[in-house]
């Protein structure tokens, strides 16, 4: 049985599968996931949507995690995911990211 989160709005509640979600990025009280379904946005804080994930989830910054078995490639400052998404990321946060998706990518084979 696999994991999801639950999303609950004035207009809608749904759950969201855990495997589904590329990335989650927290923008001032409210949160948003990103699935390639779309983005779901609820106020909710990010800490209590983490212990929800696994070890494929890595939290880039302080208010931004990404799900690295979605990316594609990691290249020049910038994420990119397997929908085509981008994040532009800091030098120092994308060093960290790049290394630890590469510890990932190793662990794979």
């Amino acid at each position: 049985m696999s994991k999801f989160i639950p999303v609950i709005t004035k207009k809608y509640s749904r759950k969201i599968d855990v495997d589904d979600i590329i990335y989650l990025e927290q923008c001032q009280r409210r949160l948003a996931i990103v699935t390639e379904e779309g983005t779901y946005v609820w106020y909710e804080r990010i800490e209590n949507v983490e212990k929800q994930l696994d070890e494929r989830f890595y939290h880039t910054l302080k208010k931004l995690v990404v799900n690295l078995e979605k990316i594609s490639v990691a290249e020049n400052q910038k994420i990119v995911f397997q929908n085509g998404a981008e994040l532009y990321l800091a030098r120092e946060s994308y060093i960290r990211t790049k290394q630890v998706y590469a510890a990932y990518l190793r662990k794979l084979l």
